[in-house]
């Protein structure tokens, strides 16, 4: 699996879920009420993980919690599953 082809799929599923992006400091992030959310891709883990901060102050400061690792030693579907499934209960079914 190609990473960049993943994190495409994942920010088409934010956006499908009615995030928007957003630029903090530069930094690209998909914003759902107020949460702040942003993928990043652990190279030595070969993994994903959701980094996000309740209010914009904190998104500006970089004061971001890290949620779940999506690691690519599963199928891509199971992984994209997974991902969509958890940002529904985390950002959304508040």
């Amino acid at each position: 699996m190609d990473y960049n082809i993943i994190l495409c799929k994942m920010e088409k599923i934010f956006l499908n879920l009615g995030f928007k992006p957003v630029l903090v400091n530069g930094i690209r992030f998909m914003r759902y009420q107020d949460y702040f959310c942003k993928i990043t891709f652990l190279k030595d883990w070969s993994a994903f993980v959701i980094e996000s901060a309740d209010t914009l102050k904190d998104a500006e400061k970089g004061i971001l919690e890290d949620g779940d690792l999506y690691y690519m030693d599963i199928s891509e579907n199971q992984l994209l599953r997974q991902f969509e499934s958890d940002l529904v209960r985390d950002f959304i079914s508040d």
